[in-house]
């Protein structure tokens, strides 16, 4: 018989194998025996080194539902991995953070407790909204072209309609069905898949709230710069067309499966 489950955890992973125990023993410190009791824990993992061993060896000693490695074969990158995670979590609530704890486990619960009583769709963490804290810049290049970036995507991806401070940061939670359909057959790859989900929650109107939260960027983004930038400039194209050109249809295959029965 499956245990039952309240949330389900989802943690992006490349090769971080040396870092996971601490980063599983850290969230289960704030979850409590309880919630971990009742945690499903997904690693999503692009990765190529030992992290499937590792984590067969620390489960048992960690007090989650389960702990799972969901290696990809060949590689998809962050948002398709994200996207297989949530087609197999089983919790009402279901969410993702960065595997260095870029963003503190210590805000786990409160996004929980935000979706489980239906404050919101959405919880999404923000480096720019008031009570927000970064602790450690990212590289200077990287940090203008997230400005860019901001500009370009609420000047223009979000133009009449929510605007979001910080579409980036590794930690969001969803109520379950709402992460089906957002991460449901997305067109943008690398980091832009944060874009897709909101422009789609926009689409919608799912209630979104964005929440400031204590960053430190204690492990660089292993993507070249060249990388992010082809990756992003292909992506943003992908959301144009599909979304602001082709909007009308896409709105209407994400409310077909919007209703479709979802669990």
């Amino acid at each position: 018989m499956l245990p039952k489950l309240d949330l389900s955890l989802l943690i992006p992973t490349y090769n971080e194998s040396d870092i996971i125990a601490s980063t599983l023993e850290a969230v289960a410190k704030e979850l409590g025996d309880d919630l971990a009791s009742r945690t499903e824990v997904m690693l999503v993992d692009d990765g190529t080194d030992s992290l499937p061993a590792v984590i067969l060896d620390i489960a048992p000693r960690l007090p989650f539902a389960s702990v799972e490695c969901m290696r990809n074969a060949p590689p998809l990158g962050k948002g398709k991995s994200l996207a297989r995670g949530f087609a197999h979590a089983r919790g009402p609530v279901v969410g993702f953070l960065d595997a260095d704890l870029s963003t503190p486990a210590s805000y786990i619960r409160q996004a929980y407790d935000v979706i489980r009583n239906d404050e919101a769709d959405l919880f999404i963490g923000s480096r720019r909204v008031a009570g927000a804290e970064v602790t450690r810049e990212q590289s200077a290049i990287k940090d203008v072209l997230g400005d860019v970036l901001h500009v370009v995507v609420n000047g223009f991806i979000f133009s009449g309609g929510r605007k979001y401070r910080d579409t980036q940061c590794g930690f969001k939670f969803f109520k379950n069905k709402v992460a089906k359909v957002l991460y449901k057959d997305l067109v943008a790859g690398d980091g832009m898949t944060d874009v897709e989900v909101l422009v789609r929650a926009n689409m919608l109107k799912y209630r979104v709230k964005e929440v400031g939260v204590v960053w430190n960027d204690t492990r660089e983004s292993k993507r070249s710069l060249r990388r992010i930038l082809v990756g992003e400039v292909k992506a943003i194209s992908a959301i144009v067309l599909h979304y602001k050109i082709l909007g009308g249809e896409k709105l209407r295959k994400l409310k077909s499966f919007s209703t479709g029965g979802m669990t």
